[in-house]
């Protein structure tokens, strides 16, 4: 592994993942190619089981503290292992989980298709899970609770480049190219976003940083 190997994350990382990288011996840098913020949004108490995209949207909904005694002891599903981590923090009770919103909507049209749904979700999310449930007659009324804003910044050119989500993606392309690059991405959506623009795109095998880090030291020590 060369020092002059250079890594780019878009996006910034804990210092214990930060330092996996680090030891690899490379030029490692990282960047937040973009931002969340929480927005007010109002809840209806209902029969609704809670559904949740993303660790952003756990955040968003338990800033206010009202929200652990208003949603205990309510179904909950979310998408990510991490997800599912943080609700339980935030005392929910996780029924069922699935690694990405695909499989949870495959999961949802199998075994739960008469249950009535309220989805805790961004505002820039893709349709995939809405679209899905639709296409079966299943209910679901989104509930917006969090936006997110692009910080696109030019940063030259890098060996490897590891991206989270499509929206990082859009922000990178704004100002940068791939060229040599390999795209290390944690998901299957997050790859669809490059498959235009980067030729060399792998997908972790399960979509966590640390798979995906994983990946990036596979790669490393074949082109040692």
């Amino acid at each position: 592994m060369s020092s002059t190997t250079r890594i780019l994350s878009t996006k910034v990382l804990s210092q214990i993942q930060k330092n996996r990288i680090v030891e690899f011996g490379c030029n490692y840098v990282e960047r937040n190619f973009i931002e969340t913020g929480a927005i007010s949004f109002n809840y209806t108490e209902n029969k609704h089981t809670l559904l949740f995209s993303s660790q952003n949207a756990v955040k968003s909904v338990f800033k206010n503290q009202n929200y652990k005694i208003i949603l205990r002891d309510k179904k909950c599903y979310c998408v990510g292992e991490k997800t599912k981590k943080l609700l339980s923090i935030n005392g929910q009770k996780v029924t069922h989980f699935e690694e990405n919103a695909s499989k949870l909507a495959n999961f949802i049209v199998k075994k739960a298709q008469n249950e009535r749904f309220l989805f805790f979700c961004g505002k820039e999310r893709r349709a995939d899970l809405e679209d899905q449930l639709d296409t079966h007659k299943i209910h679901i009324e989104p509930l917006e609770v969090y936006q997110t804003f692009l910080k696109p910044k030019a940063v030259g050119k890098f060996d490897y480049v590891l991206f989270y989500s499509p929206s990082g993606v859009r922000s990178f392309l704004q100002n940068n190219s791939f060229k040599q690059t390999t795209s290390i991405c944690i998901g299957t959506t997050t790859a669809e976003a490059l498959k235009n623009n980067s030729k060399r795109i792998i997908i972790a095998s399960y979509p966590t940083v640390e798979h995906m880090i994983f990946e990036l030291k596979k790669q490393l020590q074949h082109h040692d």
